[in-house]
């Protein structure tokens, strides 16, 4: 059976790859059709002409399903399917003769009549296509703007001296982040929740300083004192007063940790932690792990030990500092923070004295590790470190 299904045209001014640019953007989130099915559109369009979209005119493709399937480089039976997927989804019609067979005509660049499928309902749907990916638009606009929200609220109660309401804030927000959460309401309620947090830290007895400013020119606020509240394991907290900016922390990371700096937002504490969390998960060490340095130490302060640990990994196998076991590492940097015997600041501020050294004198990073044993104070903090190796 043939058939000449006319159109009404795309709008003024857009084409083929308009139409197409809309539909892939919308056909798997909106539309939930198979990869298959989208890769067929796209091929089905490119297979026609500019001539094809105007008012009036047949839009439609003939070639048989076996030299589909060999040009995109599938079987038969997955076009077949595909074509079902599309046609009952409505953005397509099948018309083939006897057998399946498919023709057409294309005279001076026009279809006069086709047996097989015809794209007219694809070209009708245009403005709703249009519409939804508005609304996908507008959906993604508000989860990026909840997110700063929540980014910015969180920062706010984690610079103030309350443990108790960074301890809710970590409750509610699930692992400190939001980068895996894209339901729109799941974050409203996270956002809703921290605000709550927030008004009970401004509201309550001897308030303490709270920043709204930009990360980058405030370090975090992490009490000097022990505090009363007790962590999961039992221990106290004692974390020291570090008072460093997220440019100090940058600067005793390696070339590698500090691309990926760049991908999680840039030199700030939250960016930082971020960047730790994906270093330590690609260096071996589990979430559970992270999470309860996080809880002990603060994130800030887990997030400078996964910078070290990175350093260190980095170092060549053979090397007398080199960390075998990063997870290992990590525990052994909170137990021995925790009980007071490694100056985790101290040990920041010698790296980046090395680092600073190398820079006058030319030698690279892995030498100036190398040439760091020999040097006192610095070799004190790395024979404490490698005792956090050797306790894995």
């Amino acid at each position: 059976m043939s058939i000449a299904l006319t159109h009404s045209g795309l709008p003024e001014n857009c084409g083929r790859f308009d139409l197409l640019s809309v539909f892939e953007q919308v056909a798997k989130s909106h539309y939930r059709l198979s990869k298959t099915a989208i890769a067929l559109v796209r091929h089905y369009v490119l297979r026609t002409s500019d001539e094809d979209y105007r008012k009036g005119r047949v839009c439609a493709v003939w070639s048989q399903v076996a030299t589909t399937a060999r040009a995109i480089g599938l079987t038969p039976r997955s076009i077949n399917g595909a074509e079902r997927e599309l046609e009952d989804a409505g953005f397509l019609i099948r018309s083939t003769g006897g057998n399946g067979a498919r023709y057409g005509e294309r005279r001076d660049g026009r279809v006069i009549w086709a047996s097989g499928i015809n794209l007219a309902p694809l070209i009708l749907r245009f403005h709703e296509l249009q519409d939804k990916l508005q609304a996908i638009r507008l959906r993604d606009r508000a989860v990026d703007q909840c997110k700063a929200d929540i980014r910015q609220i969180n920062r706010a109660i984690r610079s103030s001296e309350q443990m108790n309401l960074r301890t809710m804030a970590d409750e509610i927000l699930p692992h400190g982040r939001t980068a895996r959460i894209t339901d729109l309401d799941r974050l409203t309620a996270i956002r809703d929740a921290l605000a709550e947090v927030l008004t009970m830290l401004r509201d309550g007895a001897g308030a303490q300083k709270i920043s709204d400013g930009s990360e980058e020119n405030c370090a975090p606020n992490i009490p000097p004192e022990q505090s009363s509240k007790t962590c999961s394991s039992g221990e106290p907290s004692q974390t020291p007063d570090l008072r460093m900016s997220p440019q100090q922390a940058a600067l005793i990371a390696t070339d590698e940790y500090r691309e990926a700096l760049a991908m999680f937002g840039g030199t700030t504490w939250s960016g930082i932690v971020e960047t730790s969390l994906h270093m330590a998960i690609q260096m071996g060490i589990g979430q559970r792990s992270w999470q309860s340095a996080c809880a002990r130490l603060g994130r800030e302060h887990a997030a400078l030990c996964v910078i070290i640990i990175q350093r260190n990994a980095a170092l060549s196998s053979g090397h007398r500092y080199h960390a075998r076991k990063p997870a290992g590492c990590l525990a052994g940097m909170v137990k021995s923070t925790l009980a007071g015997t490694m100056n985790l600041a101290g040990m920041v501020a010698a790296i980046r004295d090395r680092k600073n050294e190398g820079r006058k004198t030319g030698r690279s990073e892995i030498g100036n590790a190398q040439d760091s044993i020999t040097d006192s104070i610095f070799g004190q903090m790395a024979a404490r470190y490698a005792r956090c190796t050797r306790l894995s």
